[in-house]
């Protein structure tokens, strides 16, 4: 039965590879007071919360990681807020999802790249250290430790040409942007945010929950014979009220995502993130900051 139930578990392992599931956090703040929404509820037991939206003429941002371009100046494009103001010739988003990084400098593969000089030295090497006891059988071991250490020097870290020194690996972000193109990087227009630094501690947080909370929502639905479709995004919007010590008091959602189980799994991670202490004085509202979070699920 042991052996049964760890093949079952692999199986719905290799089933959730499958669906290549891409979880995204997005950070929302409206300009002046957002959506109004409506629910209507289902009965005699509630099944499915359908939303009416009603757009009061008030213009959402997203607060989003981005490269810092080194500059102070402002866009002409303020829809995305960012640690400062940023301004880049063209916007793109890293073809990678994951924690944000910027691309490190090597190469997309991280393959060995031997120069001529290297070459040369290393035949060098070997004709003046040569001895009679390195033909002997029992030395093997020891030169292919020696091959191995060099093959590991010259073993170029995963990045770019034009990456940065200070990172390695290929550039990545989990901010679920749209009508921005792929690319090597996220280079985005950015206005400089007031709360930024705070929005950015909660994000950390999330991080450290969403992952495993969507895994295990996907092999819950696996399990009992359901999947998740793999042409649309499932996005579940949140509204959550802070304290004023950054505790939770209320967690709502404004508009779900259409599979109950992600969007338990947003409102867990919220719940097992909080709470996030000493929110901005300038957030609260009556002893409240009120938060607005989308969490994305794409297949």
């Amino acid at each position: 039965m042991e052996g049964i139930s760890k093949q079952s578990n692999q199986n719905l392992f290799k089933l959730f590879l499958a669906f290549s599931v891409f979880a995204h956090l997005v950070m929302l703040v409206s300009k002046t007071p957002g959506l109004s929404f409506t629910k209507v509820f289902d009965r005699p037991e509630e099944k499915i919360i359908k939303i009416k939206l009603f757009n009061n003429n008030s213009k959402t941002r997203q607060i989003v990681q981005t490269e810092q371009m080194n500059n102070n100046t402002k866009p002409v494009d303020d829809a995305f807020l960012g640690k400062s103001n940023n301004k880049v010739d063209r916007q793109t988003r890293a073809a990678t999802t994951g924690k944000f990084k910027t691309a490190g400098v090597g190469n997309r593969k991280g393959t060995l790249q031997t120069t001529q000089s290297e070459k040369e030295s290393k035949t060098k090497e070997k004709v003046k250290n040569i001895k009679f006891s390195d033909l002997a059988v029992k030395n093997a071991p020891a030169t292919y430790t020696k091959k191995k250490k060099r093959k590991r020097h010259l073993q170029l870290a995963k990045g770019l040409k034009n990456g940065s020194t200070k990172s390695k690996g290929l550039g990545q972000s989990n901010d679920y942007i749209e009508d921005v193109p792929l690319g090597d990087f996220t280079k985005l227009n950015t206005q400089q945010f007031e709360f930024y630094g705070f929005y950015n501690r909660i994000r950390e947080r999330l991080e450290m929950f969403w992952g495993t909370n969507i895994q295990e929502q996907a092999e819950k639905m696996m399990k009992s014979g359901r999947s998740i479709a793999s042409d649309q995004n499932h996005i579940t919007a949140l509204e959550i009220y802070l304290n004023e010590k950054g505790e939770i008091v209320d967690v709502s959602v404004n508009s779900p995502s259409g599979i109950r189980e992600l969007d338990n799994a947003a409102i867990r991670t919220f719940n097992q993130a909080g709470p996030f202490p000493n929110p901005p004085k300038k957030m609260l509202k009556n002893g409240r900051a009120k938060i607005k979070w989308s969490f994305v699920v794409n297949s």
